[in-house]
């Protein structure tokens, strides 16, 4: 067991170099002009966010919603977790311990929805990265790394142990959901929190499930002539191949596993997924297009930019396949495809044809601040050129110009698309929310300041961990 342990602990630190001997260099050669007004835009949104803190009987809470604050969600997507993810950063970003004293307060509501069984009832994705309790794994293990107690590091535990008494043994491996394989409500954003919490705790049990959940991910692949794909759904034929709910996302997750623990079958998996991916990719005139995917009549022809959909997002599968060794050659390439084709398509205002604007224009997950994150990190192989610093610079004045800005805080009201529900919302969360455009803005800041990033979410291949911090290579296959 203890020799386990050692190579699980080896493991973490090899894995972890990749991914941060690569970011350390960052564009700090470019100069620090602006980083005040990038910090001061950063904490203006954290003063609007303690301003509509609730304390309760747990600790602290924030709605939804600030337009509608009846709704109080604990996930990583919309609800307290992503809150508490945020504050952390921004203590990281600040030293101001205020901030780690919100976050922890975020955290102890988050450990008491952890004792209450119902939490999880009727949720079809209690196991989840960002609607579940994998979530709420995420921000207590931010918290932790800076605490002194150690009851968060106990809860990310019994979180642990929670999703073994839930596991399904099917296809060869573990499954959580019914429905989901992908990355936000699925079995693949499952597993890549629990490798995440075997990286960090070198937790044997953690790394098993991930391990498992990765090989039932394995058994779901649907081949085709040029490569494997994943359905976002089980039982409908939803193929959205980009990062969020497809092969992008949960290709990335065989490659973070398979390296992590070092099984050769799941970067297998990966690269047949990254095969499929440049199958359908479109290239003309040096410019990728990757399309929204297939099952619904709307999505014929449809292009995006951002994280969930867009090329913003599907980069990160492209960083990871390079730091895993997995076809890294032809992964750079895209990588840098990625990048001089969101440098060529008219940003930050209304993209280019055949690029969609989103149906939310600035937040993480669909918009604006998802390429303000990509664009505030060097490339694996290339440096932050002066082309992508003025996109990026002037991506930034464009999410600050529509901030409501008033006594020294800042959010963004927006108009809902129907299928969240339509009327005026000003979010506080990280996927549509004033906390995903911080996390945004703290990127840029810590990319401004040539520093590691402040933020460590899972699916961030540039934002792992830096404890274990050392100067191995990456090996190539």
């Amino acid at each position: 067991m203890n020799m386990q342990l050692e190579r699980i602990t080896q493991l973490a630190i090899l894995f972890t170099v990749s991914c941060f001997g690569i970011v350390a260099n960052t564009n700090a050669d470019m100069g620090k002009e602006g980083s005040h007004e990038v910090l001061e835009l950063a904490e203006d949104i954290g003063r609007w966010l303690v301003g509509n803190a609730i304390q309760n009987d747990n600790g602290t809470v924030w709605p939804d919603n600030a337009l509608s604050p009846d709704t109080i969600g604990y996930d990583l997507a919309s609800g307290v977790a992503g809150k508490v993810v945020y504050f952390v950063a921004l203590y990281r970003a600040t030293g101001n311990v205020e901030y780690l004293k919100m976050a922890e307060g975020g955290a102890d509501y988050l450990i008491g929805v952890l004792q209450d069984p119902s939490s999880f009832e009727q949720n079809p994705r209690r196991a989840s990265l960002y609607t579940g309790i994998s979530g709420i794994g995420v921000a207590l293990l931010h918290v932790q790394r800076h605490a002194s107690d150690q009851k968060y590091g106990r809860a990310v535990k019994q979180i642990v142990n929670q999703l073994g008494e839930w596991s399904v043994e099917d296809g060869g491996g573990l499954r959580w959901s019914d429905e989901f394989n992908d990355l936000i409500y699925g079995d693949a954003g499952t597993a890549l929190f629990l490798s995440y919490v075997a990286q960090q705790t070198a937790d044997e049990e953690a790394l098993d499930l991930a391990m498992q959940g990765a090989r039932f991910l394995l058994g779901q692949a649907q081949k085709s002539a040029t490569g494997s794909f994943w359905y976002f759904r089980r039982s409908k034929p939803f193929n959205l191949p980009n990062f969020s709910h497809g092969t992008a996302g949960i290709a990335y997750v065989l490659a973070t596993v398979g390296t992590f623990a070092d099984d050769e079958s799941l970067r297998s998996g990966a690269r047949e997924g990254f095969t499929y991916i440049r199958s359908i990719s479109e290239i003309e005139g040096g410019l990728l297009r990757i399309p929204y995917g297939w099952g619904a009549d709307s999505w014929a022809g449809l292009y995006e930019f951002g994280w969930a959909h867009g090329l913003s997002g599907t980069a990160s599968f492209f960083a990871r396949m390079q730091m895993s060794g997995i076809d890294a050659e032809a992964a750079a390439k895209y990588e840098n495809l990625t990048r001089h084709t969101i440098l060529n398509i008219n940003l930050p205002a209304t993209p280019a044809a055949p690029f969609a604007e989103p149906s939310t224009a600035l937040d993480k997950r669909f918009g604006r601040a998802g390429v303000l994150s990509l664009l505030s990190q060097r490339s694996v192989n290339e440096p932050v050129s002066e082309d992508v610093v003025r996109l990026r610079d002037s991506i930034f004045a464009h999410i600050q110009s529509a901030a409501i800005r008033e006594n020294r805080t800042a959010h963004w009201v927006v108009d809902a698309p129907e299928f969240m529900g339509g009327g005026r919302a000003a979010y506080t969360g990280i996927f549509h929310g004033a906390a995903g455009i911080g996390l945004a803005v703290l990127r840029l800041h810590s990319s401004i300041n040539g520093a590691s990033p402040y933020d460590t979410l899972p699916d961030d291949p540039f934002a792992w961990p830096e404890e274990t911090k050392n100067d191995v290579g990456v090996k190539e296959n």
